[in-house]
């Protein structure tokens, strides 16, 4: 295993079903590893202290093709450069650990609660600041609808 911070490694951010199934590798280039590492070490170690349980991640780092093969039509979709992973707390509501880091975690761009199944989070591409977006989505790959929160 390759470590990015105390508990999250390279393969746990780069693991695809998709890609498995397909046989398509998902490979991050050096700047997409080092952006994983910036995402571990900005929001999923803070995450996980600050909720108090393990975090499994679904998906982090996505190639072209395989973000394409997951149904995502944003061509700039943080998970390409390895500044997103989508998530869920494990033990604990997913509602309510969403509405903790909203008021708790600091330094994140995007926080979305996508479908009422799981958490994405980003941080900003290098040189940007942190929007601090806060999201609820629906719908269905290709077809999302998103709700800004106040």
């Amino acid at each position: 295993m390759t470590p990015l911070s105390t508990h999250f490694s390279l393969e746990e951010l780069t693991h695809s079903e998709q890609a498995l199934r397909m046989g398509i590798p998902n490979d991050p280039p050096q700047v997409a590893r080092e952006n994983l590492s910036r995402l571990c070490l900005m929001v999923l170690e803070p995450a996980r202290q600050i909720l108090g349980v393990q975090i499994h991640v679904n998906s982090g780092y996505r190639s072209p093709e395989i973000n394409r093969l997951v149904g995502s039509t944003s061509p700039h979709s943080a998970h390409l450069d390895g500044c997103a992973a989508d998530w869920v707390p494990m033990g604990m509501p997913l509602r309510t650990a969403f509405a903790v880091l909203r008021a708790e975690l600091r330094g994140w761009d995007q926080m979305i609660m996508e479908c009422n199944a799981w958490i994405h989070t980003s941080i900003p591409r290098l040189g940007l600041t942190a929007r601090g977006e806060a999201l609820l989505a629906s719908g269905s790959p290709g077809h999302w609808t998103y709700t800004a929160l106040a």
